[in-house]
């Protein structure tokens, strides 16, 4: 027999033993013995470890900002991944403004600090209050908030699955945006916090709202039909009649006036396994590749227990056998099941 057909078939030979069940391996493939379960777990923790020393590094914003990050989501994916929206539609991409990235992470402290989800803070702090306090003048502001999700492609598929919040990040009058994330706890519960803010700065023909404004400024919250996330904010003040020059924000600008009102925000909810973000979208490459050696794992044991089953072998009259059997499959559709949907978070 030639040598490469020989090759051939012996890794046919190792292939059928370790994953096919047949009276030569006793009907028990050897991925699902001892030994075998040993090896795909030591393989998962290695997929995970690669995954956590590849992104776990801190990667600096271009503007020199420094903000948390959070394992499989960093401000400068956010950043790419929303002018990758912008751009296949024609739009200019976003400068990335160092101060909108100050004001994002005010809010999120801010968020952790009260223990709240909305757009408005239990004090009454609206949106554009970060923006002045980190010294950035507008002529229009948005602000798009997100938690639970894994990975940064997953956040930005989740805004864009939301009607409101893809209206924020195709608005054509901003030009600039920022972003925070940041772990912590929120509303009972561990979770890492995304907040992006969006912006058109002001100029000197479009100076950012005074306070001596006669009128006031609305503010239109953007909220999502399908599903239905928090609000959206998205704020256009109204400029000064006569525009005079207007000096450079400082580090403590007085804030204009944000008085207005904002729509009561509906609960966040959900995004479940069956709404519009696909699994490619939200999870990160290390999961899928967990989720895709669990799914291997189960076809293996359901093609076993099926094949006992068939033949009438002895150890299916067992009971015992029979239950574990029944918990092999359920445990691993269960945890197929979580991973695939980890990915999925809330949106406001």
């Amino acid at each position: 027999m030639p040598a490469k057909r020989q090759k051939k078939t012996l890794i046919r030979h190792h292939v059928k033993h370790w994953l096919v069940p047949h009276k030569h391996n006793d009907h028990r493939p050897h991925l699902i013995r001892t030994h075998g379960l040993a090896v795909l777990a030591l393989l998962v923790l290695g997929v995970h470890a690669s995954a956590y020393a590849l992104t776990s590094a801190p990667t600096p914003l271009t503007t020199g900002s420094v903000l948390g990050y959070a394992t499989n989501i960093t401000p400068i994916d956010l950043f790419n991944l929303t002018n990758q929206e912008r751009t296949s539609r024609g739009l200019p991409a976003f400068t990335l403004n160092a101060k909108l990235n100050n004001a994002a992470y005010l809010k999120g402290q801010n968020m952790f600090a009260e223990n709240y989800w909305a757009h408005v803070s239990p004090s009454g702090k609206q949106p554009w209050y970060w923006f002045t306090q980190a010294g950035y003048a507008y002529s229009y502001a948005g602000e798009n908030l997100a938690k639970d999700f894994a990975t940064s492609a997953g956040t930005v598929a989740g805004w864009m699955a939301s009607p409101g919040h893809q209206a924020n990040i195709l608005n054509a009058h901003y030009t600039e945006v920022g972003f925070s994330v940041q772990d912590g706890t929120l509303v009972g519960g561990q979770t890492t916090l995304v907040v992006a803010h969006y912006a058109l700065p002001a100029t000197p023909s479009t100076p950012a709202p005074a306070a001596a404004a006669t009128p006031k400024p609305a503010v239109k919250s953007n909220i999502a039909a399908t599903p239905t996330p928090v609000a959206t904010a998205t704020r256009t003040p109204e400029l000064s009649p006569s525009p005079s020059p207007t000096a450079t924000p400082t580090d403590s600008p007085v804030p204009p006036d944000i008085s207005g009102t904002v729509e009561p925000a509906p609960p966040p909810q959900n995004y479940g396994l069956f709404k519009p973000l696909s699994i490619g979208e939200t999870l990160g490459w290390s999961t899928k590749v967990t989720i895709g050696l669990l799914f291997l794992l189960f076809i293996i044991y359901v093609w076993t227990h099926l094949t006992v089953w068939r033949k009438g072998l002895a150890r299916w009259r067992s009971t015992h056998y029979r239950l574990y059997a029944s918990g092999q499959v359920s445990g691993l559709a269960i945890a197929i099941t979580m991973l695939a949907t980890s990915g999925f978070g809330k949106v406001g």
